[in-house]
């Protein structure tokens, strides 16, 4: 992923690249466990992180322990023009510094399934809103780039507001990758909606056994070996 933060003027004021590689550690009835390994390169310097080790619900949520999960209520989305039974599923984190309440649009048989994902999330009392984040589907079966094959995928819309600002970002996902996002553009506007900081990921490599040695930044293993690649050009979401 490189980010880059702009100043007033609109010039680009730092530039950093990160490479992230998860792996999945764990799957039991609560959700997923992921190892989480960071290599960032800013101004010709790289700075390895330490790993993380995060839970992750089956929703995509980060498990807390006080979760509730309300019973699923019927419901619908509309994404280009079609209407898509759902079941909507509640859920209530609660934390040390907040609470947040998420309403999931899931669908037994469109992809990705999770077609509509809506969360706030409160100070500790409920008084204080501390952030919004809306996430939709906006297009379906659309053919998405994967290193050499090309598969269908969604275009995601992401739009997450806090007390300084928002981040819109628009992604390209397939239910046929790991993690699901193949890649995504990303920008954030403070109150004044003047651009701070943009952003663009891309997928470099996925797969299920280590094999051959990895050429990237982290110089291990990497996960597939090498397919050969060209520039490409990644649709543009509607």
């Amino acid at each position: 992923m490189v980010t880059e933060t702009l100043d007033e003027k609109g010039f680009v004021q730092s530039r950093s690249i990160t490479e992230r590689e998860t792996t999945l550690i764990d799957v039991d009835e609560d959700g997923v466990t992921l190892r989480l390994e960071v290599l960032e390169e800013v101004a010709g310097k790289r700075f390895v992180g330490e790993p993380k080790t995060i839970k992750q619900g089956f929703h995509g949520e980060l498990v807390c322990q006080e979760l509730k999960v309300s019973e699923a209520d019927a419901g619908q989305v509309v994404i280009e023009g079609l209407e898509i039974p759902c079941r909507i599923v509640r859920l209530d984190c609660t934390t040390p510094t907040g609470k947040t309440v998420t309403n999931v649009y899931y669908s037994t048989s469109v992809k990705p399934y999770i077609l509509r994902r809506e969360s706030v999330t409160t100070d500790i009392e409920g008084e204080n809103t501390l952030g919004k984040t809306s996430v939709e589907v906006r297009a379906l079966n659309m053919p998405c780039l994967v290193m050499t094959e090309i598969k269908n995928g969604a275009y995601v819309r992401a739009i997450r507001r806090h007390t300084k600002g928002t981040v819109t970002t628009w992604l390209v996902t397939s239910t046929d990758v790991p993690g699901g996002v193949i890649s995504h553009s990303s920008k954030e506007v403070d109150k004044d909606r003047r651009l701070i900081r943009r952003s663009m990921l891309q997928l470099t490599d996925y797969g299920l056994e280590s094999a051959g040695e990895r050429t990237g930044l982290f110089g291990r293993k990497r996960l597939l070996p090498r397919r050969p690649t060209r520039p490409s050009l990644q649709p543009a979401p509607p």
